[in-house]
């Protein structure tokens, strides 16, 4: 636990050190200032267009944020030769997965229940949005980004460089974005398992003001499954020297 804790203030330091903090969490910031404004001062928006515009703002700033934050985060590592100084540490693989994800679950907590707080306040002073729909959005938004960081913690084990890393996770994302548009040319089984696995579906159900258990098992078992990836990476590597 001891070596979790020190790789997660490791990286909370480097964050905000860096550019990283003003682009990741100024830039959520900005783009969902700049949509949602633009909507709530529209003659032609209404109260469901709003409220969808709103948290499809939130939806891709957290994804676009989570992907720009988890690219570089184990392939610079490599890259600086500091991959090899953990390995020859007493730190298991688990230990820097975990370590370098509570970070990402960190910052993904202050874009959505802090950052991204401030915008259901005019919400709600325009439409008077339920809420049910605050929170359950909220927490849809949350375990969205938290899903997001997970895939790309992969995606930066699996690359050679920040590019690579951002592809892999990218094609990740859009193959489970866009298949449940198509579940509908498949047999009724695969039609089934193919929306099962569309993200885009599970998280639409938390914005009309629900917790669905299918969308909460989906994401927390997503997140599981990818940091379990990025374990076996990381000893793959360590077994190949």
């Amino acid at each position: 636990m001891q070596n979790i804790k020190w790789i997660f203030y490791k990286e909370l330091k480097i964050f905000f050190n860096s550019y990283m903090a003003p682009l990741v969490l100024g830039g959520t910031a900005f783009l969902n200032s700049l949509i949602i404004m633009i909507w709530n001062f529209s003659d032609r928006a209404n109260y469901q267009v709003t409220v969808g515009a709103t948290y499809l703002s939130f939806m891709t700033s957290i994804i676009v944020g989570m992907l720009i934050l988890s690219m570089g985060s184990i392939v610079e590592e490599k890259n600086k030769g500091t991959m090899e100084l953990l390995f020859s540490s007493p730190i298991t693989d688990s230990d820097i997965v975990l370590g370098k994800y509570l970070f990402g679950v960190s910052i993904c907590f202050i874009v959505s229940f802090v950052i991204n707080a401030f915008f259901p306040f005019t919400l709600y002073y325009f439409w008077k949005i339920p809420l049910s729909i605050v929170i359950s959005s909220t927490i849809g938004v949350f375990l969205l980004g938290c899903f997001t960081y997970s895939i790309g913690l992969f995606g930066s084990s699996m690359g050679k460089n920040q590019m690579i890393s951002l592809l892999i996770s990218v094609l990740i994302i859009m193959t489970l974005w866009v298949m449940g548009f198509f579940s509908h040319l498949f047999q009724a089984k695969t039609r089934s398992v193919l929306y099962h696995l569309h993200i885009y579906s599970h998280f639409v159900n938390f914005s009309r003001g629900v917790i669905p258990l299918s969308g909460t098992v989906f994401f927390l078992s997503g997140i599981f499954a990818f940091l379990y990836f990025t374990i076996s990476s990381l000893q793959s590597r360590r077994w190949r020297g």
